[in-house]
């Protein structure tokens, strides 16, 4: 009786959290709609934070964890991290949404370009993880956006034994 007590409790404190994150967008926003937003910096390889203090979480990728709660880092975290940081800490990026708005922690979900100082794409941020072999394809069904360039990059660094392919 108090686990399923604890589950409820905790799936409410989970609807309360992701109700206060998602105040400036609604739950799903139309495909390919997208935003010019400032990061102001990055936790991990394939989560930041925006200069108006919403998470988001990159679409399509999933780098190595760094060390948390007692856990240790895992191999390559902290070469994702870092590569992140010197791509877009500090810098505009523009965020390109799929559908689905935020994830369970209230996180954006969503797409991630450089862009130069007149406002345009530079670089895609998800493929130059994928071709510095630095994360993998999270669940990628063939169809969905940028399977084929997501694919075609994780399969090049595994040939060429990049980062977490280096075994």
């Amino acid at each position: 009786m108090k686990k399923y007590f604890s589950i409820i409790i905790t799936v409410l404190f989970l609807l309360l959290l992701n109700k206060a994150y998602c105040q400036n967008f609604p739950m799903y926003l139309p495909y390919g709609y997208t935003i010019n937003k400032k990061v102001a910096r990055v936790i991990d390889g394939d989560t930041f934070v925006l200069a108006d203090s919403q998470h988001v979480r990159m679409l399509g990728v999933n780098t190595p964890e760094i060390a948390r709660l007692n856990k240790l880092a895992q191999p390559f975290a902290d070469s994702a991290t870092n590569f992140i940081k010197s791509l877009i800490d500090g810098k505009k990026v523009k965020l390109t949404f799929d559908g689905r708005t935020y994830d369970i922690f209230g996180r954006l979900l969503c797409y991630v370009w450089l862009t130069n100082t007149a406002g345009k794409d530079s670089l895609f941020i998800q493929a130059e993880l994928l071709k510095a072999g630095l994360a993998r394809i999270t669940y990628y069904p063939k169809g969905k956006r940028y399977y084929d360039l997501f694919y075609n990059l994780r399969r090049t660094a595994r040939r060429n034994k990049l980062g977490i392919w280096n075994k």
